[in-house]
């Protein structure tokens, strides 16, 4: 384990283990003195049928979820940190390592589980993913 943590990653999706990642990632952030990147990214790739639609719901999820990294903020006691946020969308597993990697992350923090039932049933969770692919520390937080 590293002494201290300089450029910590936390993946949030608005599940109550994200929440709970969120909520670690900031005290690790703020113990360390470290900038923290926080990361959600919309997960499109389940999607079917025209792409006029597919476009449309991908808008709506991405407004979706900026509202809710909005409100995670406002909910917490960021402001003594430095941080940065960033919406995307694509597979989350691998733009969460992509993100960290280009980011110089040395931690990142994810929940244990998080709102893709279905993804997890056929391909197994994200944490999972990156705690085996991750170029740096994982911390998986329990919810």
């Amino acid at each position: 384990m590293k002494e201290s943590y300089k450029n910590i990653l936390v993946a949030v999706d608005g599940s109550t283990a994200a929440t709970k990642a969120f909520t670690e990632a900031l005290k690790v952030a703020k113990r360390n003195e470290a900038k923290l990147f926080i990361l959600t990214v919309v997960d499109y790739r389940f999607s079917i049928g025209d792409p006029a639609f597919i476009n449309d719901a991908l808008k709506f999820h991405l407004n979706n979820a900026e509202i809710e990294m909005g409100q995670l903020i406002a909910d917490s006691m960021i402001e003594e940190i430095d941080y940065e946020t960033k919406i995307d969308s694509g597979n989350p597993k691998r733009k969460i390592i992509d993100y960290a990697l280009e980011n110089q992350a040395d931690l990142i923090i994810v929940g244990a589980t998080g709102r893709g039932a279905v993804e997890q049933a056929f391909v197994g969770t994200t944490a999972d993913y990156v705690v085996n692919h991750a170029h740096c520390n994982v911390m998986v937080v329990k919810s």
